[in-house]
């Protein structure tokens, strides 16, 4: 599927199809609420995306076209508790006037909602973290667009990572599954322009929830001395990853 980010249509139903998938069913009205949208405007949408066997309507709502369900990440990613206390120690230390890049994990698209420096300017790839972050955050939101498939994902997009090259990134925001002396692996499997902002951004914090062996075979992106890792928890043994561990996690505290 491709798009143009101004197609705010287009836009709207691919972040239709997303928010739909991720709750397994959502009422007509829930839609219309979090799009900001008619419900005639919705229900045109569910129409035209049930045509295409991208939703099934039904009981008032929608639901996800089996036929298109997508595989959980071979990683398990950080609860919700967890994605949130690693957003927030990411929006502390943001310091006012940065531009961000976030990948699509959960962790990151929270990071606008916790974000209290001003003038801030967020790139994403992602139609769930651009409208969460538009809602909840005054900062600017930057969407690259590029190429998506029919569940609304980013595909890897010579069109996105163009468009990256136009912004003077101070900070990416990469979670990971994987992570080792000798290199780390994303857990965002979306093709979501991560080797160009990893590399162009001029600090990178990494955010995971686990440390393990990295296997021989996972894909590993090598550490640079700009890298940060944001851990919720103490590091193990022996483990020296980096210039800058940084403990945060509050075990003592109750998952919201």
């Amino acid at each position: 599927m491709s798009m143009g980010v101004n197609s705010a249509t287009l836009k709207r139903r691919l972040g239709i199809i997303d928010a739909v998938r991720r709750a397994g069913f959502l009422r007509t009205e829930a839609l219309a609420d979090q799009f900001d949208v008619s419900m005639v405007t919705i229900r045109s949408d569910l129409a035209y995306l049930q045509s295409q066997n991208l939703v099934i309507r039904t009981n008032g709502g929608a639901r996800p076209a089996h036929d298109y369900a997508v595989n959980a990440p071979l990683d398990e990613a950080p609860t919700l508790f967890e994605a949130r206390a690693l957003a927030r120690a990411v929006a502390f230390r943001l310091q006012p006037g940065q531009c961000v890049f976030l990948d699509n994990s959960q962790a990151a698209s929270f990071v606008p909602v916790h974000a209290t420096a001003e003038n801030l300017r967020f790139v994403v790839n992602s139609f769930e973290t651009y409208h969460l972050a538009s809602r909840c955050s005054d900062a600017a939101v930057s969407l690259l667009g590029g190429e998506y498939d029919r569940l609304g994902y980013p595909l890897i997009s010579p069109a996105a990572n163009h468009a990256l090259s136009f912004y003077d990134l101070d900070l990416a925001v990469i979670s990971v599954s994987q992570i080792g002396k000798t290199g780390f692996s994303c857990l965002d499997q979306t093709g979501n322009c991560l080797d160009a902002a990893i590399y162009q951004a001029k600090q990178v914090f990494l955010l995971t929830d686990r440390l393990d062996r990295v296997d021989e075979e996972a894909q590993l992106f090598e550490w640079r001395d700009t890298m940060s890792v944001l851990h919720g928890g103490s590091p193990p043994d022996g483990a020296v990853l980096c210039q800058d561990w940084s403990v945060f996690a509050d075990k003592q505290s109750s998952p919201d």
